[in-house]
C-alpha cells in the first residue's frame, strides 16, 4: 500500500514539495533549492518510504524525474497540456501546482507521459544531434547552390559535394570576387567539418546499436539504416507500451484529425502529435519502401490516384508505423525483406562499430 504521494513543482532554482497521505490529507509542504545537496537530502528522507512522486514535464522536471528514477523511486511525469484542461483555475502558484500534482496522482487521474530508460535517453541525444548536423549542413549547401546559380555556374556531378564536386567548386570560386571567395571557402570548410562530426556520431550510434536485435529487425525494411533504426527505437523506447499498431501510428502523429458529431464525421490532416523525429524518419523511409516493397508500392499507387503524392506517402508512413509495431511485438522481419540488402546494412553497422573513438 502506498503511504505517501508527493507533488513536485520543479523550477530552475527551486522545487516546491507537497506531501499527501493515502486519505488526501496534506502531511507537509516545503520548498527546497534545486541543487544536488538538496536532492540528496530529499532522497535520503524518503528512501525507506512507500512513495509515489509526480512532477510536470519540463527541462528541470525531466532532470529531476531521471535523478529520482535512477534512485529507484516510482516517478510519474505529467503532461502539462492535459493538466491545463483538468484544472481550469485562475489560482496558479508553486504551492497550488504541487498540491494538484499530488492530488491527481493519489486519485489516479494524473495525465502521464512516458519516462524512457537512460540507455534510450542517450541514444535519443545522439540521434537528435545527428539530425541537427544534417540540417546545418543542408542550410550551408543551399547557400552554396544559390551563390553558384547567381554566377551561372553548374557543377556537372551527381553529388556536387563529393570529392570531385568539391574540387570543381573550389576551381569555380577562384574566379569570384575576394569577398565571395572567402565566404565560399569558409562554407566548404564547414561542410567538411560537419561531415566529420556526422560520421563520428553515426559511428557511436552503430556501436550502441550493433548488439540490438530490434535495430537489426528494423533494418530488414528497405530505406531504414542504422541511423533511422536507432531513431525509431529511441522514440518508441518499449514497444509493449503500445497496445495496438493503431496506437503507435497515433503516437507518431500519422493519423488524421477527426471531428465527429451525430451523423457528421469529418477527417482532416494528420494530427502531427508526438515526436517529430519519429514522423520524419517514417516519412523518409516511406519513399524508399514504395520502391523496394511490392506490397507498399501497390498500396501507394492506389492511394496516389485519390490523395495525391504527398498524402499518399504519409499514408504509407502510417502503414510503415503499423508494420513496425507488428515486427517488434512479434519479433519478425519485414515481409518484403531483401536479404542481400539487409546483410549489407548489418555488416556496415558492424564495421562502423569497430572504428576507434575520435
Amino acid at each position: 500500500m502506498i503511504g505517501i504521494y508527493i507533488g513536485l513543482d520543479v523550477h530552475k532554482r527551486t522545487v516546491y514539495v507537497t506531501e499527501m497521505n493515502e486519505n488526501g490529507k496534506i502531511k507537509e509542504r516545503y520548498e527546497i533549492v534545486n541543487r544536488d545537496e538538496s536532492w540528496n537530502e530529499f532522497i535520503q528522507r524518503y528512501r525507506t518510504c512507500e512513495v509515489e512522486i509526480a512532477l510536470e514535464t519540463s527541462t528541470s522536471g525531466k532532470y529531476a524525474a531521471r535523478l529520482l528514477r535512477d534512485n529507484n523511486f516510482s516517478v510519474h511525469l505529467a503532461d502539462p497540456s492535459n493538466l491545463a484542461l483538468i484544472f481550469r483555475s485562475a489560482k496558479k502558484n508553486d504551492r497550488e501546482d504541487s498540491y494538484k500534482l499530488a492530488k491527481l496522482l493519489r486519485i489516479g487521474e494524473l495525465p502521464e507521459v512516458h519516462i524512457s530508460s537512460r540507455e534510450t535517453d542517450d541514444l535519443k541525444t545522439l540521434v537528435r544531434y545527428r539530425r541537427s548536423l544534417g540540417e546545418e549542413s543542408t542550410a550551408i549547401k543551399n547557400r552554396i547552390h544559390a551563390i553558384l546559380a547567381m554566377h551561372g555556374i553548374a557543377i556537372d556531378e551527381s553529388d556536387i559535394f563529393g570529392k570531385r564536386g568539391m574540387r570543381k567548386i573550389e576551381e569555380a570560386i577562384s574566379k569570384m570576387t575576394a569577398a565571395e571567395n572567402i565566404v565560399m571557402s569558409d562554407m566548404l570548410e564547414k561542410i567538411i567539418e560537419l561531415n566529420r562530426r556526422r560520421q563520428m556520431i553515426e559511428d557511436e550510434i552503430a556501436r550502441i546499436s550493433n548488439n540490438n536485435e530490434e535495430a537489426k529487425l528494423l533494418m530488414t525494411i528497405p530505406g531504414i539504416n542504422v541511423y533511422s533504426a536507432a531513431a525509431i527505437i529511441s522514440e518508441i523506447d518499449d514497444i509493449h507500451r503500445f497496445d495496438s499498431k493503431e496506437k503507435l501510428a497515433s503516437y507518431a502523429g500519422l493519423v488524421p484529425r477527426q471531428s465527429q458529431s451525430g451523423s457528421r464525421d469529418q477527417r482532416g490532416h494528420i494530427s502531427k502529435n508526438g515526436p517529430s523525429m519519429l514522423r520524419f524518419v517514417l516519412v523518409n523511409a516511406a519513399h524508399m519502401a514504395i520502391k523496394y516493397s511490392k506490397r507498399m508500392k501497390i498500396k501507394y499507387l492506389k492511394l496516389v490516384k485519390r490523395l495525391g503524392k504527398n498524402r499518399a506517402i504519409v499514408a504509407i508512413a502510417r502503414m510503415l508505423a503499423e508494420t513496425i509495431w507488428t515486427m517488434l511485438s512479434k519479433r519478425i522481419a519485414f515481409y518484403d525483406e531483401i536479404g542481400s540488402l539487409t546483410e549489407k546494412k548489418i555488416e556496415s553497422m558492424r564495421m562502423r562499430s569497430l572504428r576507434p573513438n575520435v
